[in-house]
């Protein structure tokens, strides 16, 4: 626990300049974040395992849709078609030149595992990127909301937490499940009510609870993609806590859907 809380705060000042300072340094700040991720995306594989000129698409393909649309206002979603084919062919066609490779076996089923990853973080980092240029309220309101859904679906966990609910991760329960949903709606609907309020608490309270449920699920496959590869964390570049990706599994999942419900809430 020590280590963990010791890692939470070098992160938070490590953090701290590219949030304060905000504008070309936070996209700066995005672009190192969403190298170290495409790393550990690498990793779950094993990096050995892919060609060079691979990893190099690939990289260059996080990075087309990772830091597109860095000057318009936030509308639903900052990528542009363009990008996404741009990322798919980077990643598709190298198979065909590595079929008969004696060295490497860079097959079709690699490549649509290593784009869609590519793809599924990349427009995750994209949108929160976007959210905190030009919808800073959003943005807060997510990070709340996330947070707190982790925090108190842990706490209530360990507390009272007896019925499991899954053997992707024999730790997590039920009651953690409910207490991380109730918390996470309650502290993010105060958040909501004080610095946004332009929605029917009617319509907003649903889209945020909705919210804390993917965050949760966001969590358990983050959890499951680890069980099937047999790694404990995504890396050990954060003592205590793991890698990059395993500390934005959640908030992953949550702006992929906070996409659809922006014009609800």
């Amino acid at each position: 626990m020590k280590k963990r809380i010791i890692s939470a705060i070098l992160m938070i000042l490590i953090c701290l300049p590219f949030v304060l300072v905000g504008g070309k340094l936070f996209v700066v700040g995005i672009g190192i974040l969403s190298i170290l991720a495409y790393k550990e995306i690498l990793s779950i594989r094993g990096l050995e395992s892919y060609p060079k000129p691979v990893v190099i698409l690939g990289l260059v393909a996080m990075l087309l849709i990772v830091l597109s649309n860095t000057t318009a206002m936030f509308d639903i979603i900052g990528i542009n078609y363009k990008y996404l084919i741009a990322a798919f062919m980077l990643m598709f066609l190298p198979t065909v030149f590595y079929y008969e490779n004696k060295d490497y076996k860079y097959t079709s089923k690699e490549a649509m595992f290593l784009s869609a990853f590519i793809i599924f973080v990349g427009l995750a980092l994209n949108i929160i990127m976007n959210l905190f240029l030009y919808e800073l309220k959003y943005f807060v309101l997510l990070l709340v909301l996330c947070i707190c859904t982790d925090v108190f679906a842990y706490f209530t966990g360990v507390m009272i937490g007896k019925r499991k609910i899954t053997k992707i991760s024999p730790n997590k329960s039920l009651e953690g499940f409910i207490g991380g949903i109730v918390m996470g709606t309650a502290l993010s609907t105060i958040v909501y009510v004080g610095f946004i309020n332009v929605a029917p608490l009617y319509i907003v309270i649903p889209c945020l609870a909705l919210l804390t449920i993917v965050c949760e699920i966001g969590d358990l496959f983050y959890s499951l993609i680890k069980r099937e590869n047999n790694i404990k964390d995504f890396s050990n570049l954060i003592p205590g806590h793991g890698g990059i990706l395993d500390r934005i599994d959640s908030i992953t999942f949550v702006v992929m859907v906070f996409v659809i419900l922006f014009r609800f809430i």
